[in-house]
């Protein structure tokens, strides 16, 4: 099978868009001719011999061993588990004595980066060391594609000149070749408020996060004056933008070694290049930084020893009401806060990790993506004189690394097809980041805000609220809640409890009505909002709901494995206690129990698609499901999994429901790889009739040749909502008022629906049950 990255590579030159890169592989030996000076030429490099191997880790030894022989670690995270390395023709030798499993990804990198090169030089804007001067292309294309060091700058004028009113240019410093770092400012907040950085393409091969940077700026830029939190963010606050820090490395991974990561100083010993992101002085010289030049982590000879950090190292400085920063990389789904030098943990590292959640769920409800949240040292690995670190350690700026897609299935060298969903998910993150920052507080619902609770029962909100900057004012966290969708907001102080949760109980009233809330929180520095931006509120209602039908898959309910037409080899489904992959989840969706619907139980410690679906469809269906309310509700939790193998996101599985099981309505065609369990609901009514009879049928495929499917599927319920009726509320609104008095009146005498006591007759006896329920 051909592994994912060569497929991705394969797949790029053929469609001529250029992918990003892993670190500086003119390491160990293999020099290219160093560029000097903006426009200077060199002989491509494309490491010519050198293979890309997959091991399977399975132990510490497993991961020194990889370290000592790899030329190069494409994964940002090794752990147990898959990792991808590029070896020469003697390490390669000499890791296949290690007995540690392992298949070849790529037998020669040269031929597949000579005909990437080949396709990328055709590009006009590649020609004649575009890559640095002027010129390139800006305007509504900009993200179909990666772009030069010219194409991004002309973008950044191109914003200048359309808003001149809101984006304004500067000029951080000037690299080691010349090239000025530039960044743009976005904002219509007064002198003197807070603000926030993003920056990205430290390392150079790192596009996806280049444009993430570049996405961010072009979203705030166009939603500003239509989008509410957009314009109350840059009313309130500013947003720097530095898209490339790296901008002679990024030049030489788009003409010389599209693998290259560091900068291009010329070292001691003929080597080039610092790593800039080991180069900052907060905790310089600590573990996960080398001394060794030709090493990818080369930390330099001293703490801002590049114009490029020593540049950012001013900024910020300079940048007296800077309020939090985004460090933008690729790849490896993360989101990391500090310490990067130690396994220690900050002193608020708890409100850290909640904005990292806030983040991560931001991201989750954009794309279904799942991130992984932690401090960079105990989740990544260990790495000293960061960007990161030395924003909170020597400044107090609420600092991240934000690590976009994806989790290996092409890594550096990301389609150009995913730059806008890549980009998409992580501007709904930097969003979170800069509400909470600028306003000094993140407020989480760790539940989710409920979307109805039993009108009966006191309904208690819970929040996570963390300073970010400042402290929280005393007593200063409230609900703010009203019946019905007018009138004034009614404050709520909510109470404070251990681990930085505040409660709070919904006011009650009738069955059918609906609470409208939001939540704030008062620091020394400002007042943090949820929903971030007015008028935007929570909306829940009052209900009386019963459940039909409910399955956590812990017995056997008459669920049906297979059906017409199937023909996968493997991988069918089977309920069991899941054995995790990097696929397949480990456990079910903590529901009662622990059994689920999985397709394929794999072996402890098995590779991902030892057990996967193989050769065609696999089909569950479920028994009859009484669904015969109007309001009746299908929810289940699904999992799913087609993002690695040698054709990722190639397939999807069908999710259908039917009220005979003969016809089927689509309800989703899922293709979603959040790493997660899913939660989904659909109202039956708005795809097929209500009744007794109804199913839902899931249909994972492999249809793709080299597609890894994983599906799983747990916690299926049916349930529905209704308010009992009220006796004598004769026009059902909910209510027994004046209407229904007169309904009654003009049916005095009479039987059918006034007869309210069922005696034949519309009487006295009924009247005073109406008034009985007056109101």
């Amino acid at each position: 099978m051909l592994a994912t990255l060569a497929l991705a590579i394969l797949q790029l030159q053929s469609a001529g868009a250029v992918p990003p890169s892993p670190a500086p592989i003119l390491a160990n030996g293999h020099t290219a001719a160093r560029a000097v000076g903006a426009g200077a030429t060199s002989t491509p490099e494309f490491h010519d011999g050198r293979s890309v191997l997959r091991a399977t880790v399975r132990t510490a030894r497993d991961v020194r061993t990889v370290l000592t022989l790899a030329a190069d670690v494409l994964n940002h995270r090794i752990d147990v588990g898959p990792v991808d390395f590029i070896v020469d023709a003697k390490a390669r030798a000499a890791f296949a004595s290690t007995g540690i499993p392992h298949e070849v990804l790529i037998e020669d990198l040269g031929p597949l980066l000579r005909a990437e090169y080949a396709g990328r030089a055709n590009r006009v804007e590649f020609r004649a060391g575009a890559g640095e001067g002027e010129g390139g292309v800006a305007g509504g294309t900009y993200f179909t594609d990666f772009r030069t060091l010219a194409e991004t700058y002309a973008q950044l004028d191109a914003w200048i000149a359309a808003r001149p009113d809101l984006v304004t240019p500067f000029v951080i410093g000037t690299s080691l070749e010349g090239r000025p770092i530039r960044g743009i400012r976005i904002s219509k907040a007064p002198a003197g408020s807070p603000g926030v950085l993003f920056n990205a393409t430290q390392h150079a091969r790192e596009w996806g996060a280049q444009t993430t940077s570049m996405y961010i700026a072009d979203q705030l830029i166009e939603r500003y004056g239509t989008d509410p939190r957009v314009t109350a963010l840059l009313d309130r606050a500013w947003i720097d933008v530095i898209p490339v820090c790296n901008p002679d490395g990024y030049v030489w991974s788009w003409t010389v070694d599209r693998l290259w990561r560091k900068n291009r100083r010329l070292n001691s010993d003929g080597t080039s290049g610092v790593d800039l992101n080991r180069n900052w002085a907060f905790q310089w010289g600590g573990g996960g930084a080398s001394t060794v030049p030709n090493d990818p982590t080369y930390r330099g000879p001293s703490p801002f020893s590049e114009p490029e950090s020593a540049a950012l190292r001013d900024y910020f400085i300079a940048q007296t009401t800077l309020a939090g920063h985004i460090d933008f990389h690729a790849y490896s789904q993360l989101i990391l806060s500090p310490w990067g030098y130690t396994t220690e943990l900050p002193a608020n590292n708890a409100a850290f990790i909640a904005l990292g959640n806030d983040m991560k769920d931001a991201i989750a409800r954009t794309s279904g993506l799942s991130y992984t949240v932690g401090p960079i040292a105990s989740t990544l690995y260990i790495a000293s004189g960061s960007s990161v670190d030395h924003a909170w350690g020597q400044h107090g700026v609420p600092s991240y690394t934000i690590e976009v897609r994806d989790t290996g299935s092409y890594g550096f060298v990301m389609p150009a097809g995913e730059i806008v969903p890549n980009a998409s998910e992580n501007f709904a993150a930097a969003l979170e980041l800069a509400d909470a920052t600028v306003d000094g507080a993140v407020i989480r619902l760790p539940g989710g805000a409920p979307a109805s609770v039993e009108y009966d029962v006191p309904a208690t909100v819970t929040a996570e609220v963390r300073a970010m900057r400042g402290n929280l004012a005393a007593n200063g966290v409230s609900l703010r809640a009203r019946v019905g969708s007018t009138g004034s907001f009614s404050e709520i102080p909510m109470t404070a409890g251990a681990a930085g949760l505040f409660t709070a109980t919904l006011p009650t009233a009738a069955c059918g009505a609906t609470i409208e809330w939001y939540l704030t929180a008062a620091t020394t520095v400002g007042t943090a909002r949820l929903p971030e931006a007015s008028p935007a509120v929570f909306t829940t209602e009052l209900v009386d709901s019963s459940i039909a039908f409910e399955d956590t898959f812990e017995n056997s309910l008459g669920w049906v494995v297979g059906a017409a037409g199937d023909n996968a080899t493997a991988g069918l489904w089977t309920r069991v206690d899941p054995i995790g992959t990097t696929a397949q989840p480990e456990n079910d969706s903590s529901d009662a129990g622990v059994l689920c619907f999985i397709t394929g139980q794999g072996a402890v410690g098995g590779a991902a698609g030892s057990a996967d679906v193989d050769g065609g469809t696999t089909t569950l269906v479920s028994p009859a499901l009484d669904a015969s309310d109007a309001s009746a509700v299908l929810s289940y939790r699904r999992w799913y999994s087609n993002n690695l193998g040698g054709a990722p996101n190639a397939d999807s599985m069908p999710v259908a429901i039917s009220s005979d099981g003969i016809n089927w309505v689509l309800l989703e065609d899922v293709a979603q790889n959040a790493g997660t369990w899913v939660d989904r609901s659909f109202r039956v009514a708005d795809y097929v009739t209500p009744g007794p009879s109804v199913r839902v049928r899931f249909q994972a495929r492999d249809l793709a040749t080299g597609s890894l499917v994983e599906a799983g599927v747990d916690f299926v319920r049916v349930s529905s909502t209704a308010c009992p009726s009220q006796p004598g509320d004769l026009d059902g609104d909910g209510d027994v008022d004046a209407a229904d008095l007169a309904t009654l009146l003009a049916g005095w005498g009479s039987a059918g629906a006034t007869d309210l006591d069922g005696d034949g007759t519309t009487g006295a006896s009924d009247l005073a049950i109406q008034l009985g329920n007056w109101g």
